[in-house]
């Protein structure tokens, strides 16, 4: 029987797989860059503002923001983002980030451990 392998809920050795997979490379769309997430791995596009990320029990990203934004006095505004047209299938969230959102949260992603990947301007 073949099937993907132990899955693990350690957040250290999760943090330590997304650092040694391969950065995310100009992807085309949305679910390009939900392809190349993983556990302890965020994507910035700074095109439009937006942060892509995916939750685990292990890590969870969106706890960070919320606990980012309580400290900045605001409330995050998560858009899920789905792979397929009927909205079945989830694939990664997003949020849309300020400057001073985006340093403020950068910041505790480096402190947790995780992995952010910028696209370049456009």
């Amino acid at each position: 029987m073949a099937g993907i392998g132990p899955v693990t809920t350690n957040r250290n050795d999760l943090l330590r797989r997304a650092g040694a997979r391969p950065g995310i490379s100009d992807p085309k769309n949305e679910l390009e860059i939900f392809c190349s997430l993983c556990v302890g791995r965020v994507y910035y596009r700074e095109q439009n503002q937006s942060l892509y990320f995916v939750d685990s029990p292990a890590l969870s990203v969106s706890e960070i923001i919320r606990q980012v934004f309580s400290g900045l006095g605001q409330v995050p505004r998560f858009r899920q983002l789905y792979m397929d047209e009927h909205n079945l299938l989830r694939a990664a969230l997003c949020i849309q980030l300020t400057a001073a959102q985006r340093k403020a949260l950068f910041a505790a992603f480096v402190l947790s451990g995780i992995n952010i990947t910028r696209s370049g301007k456009v």
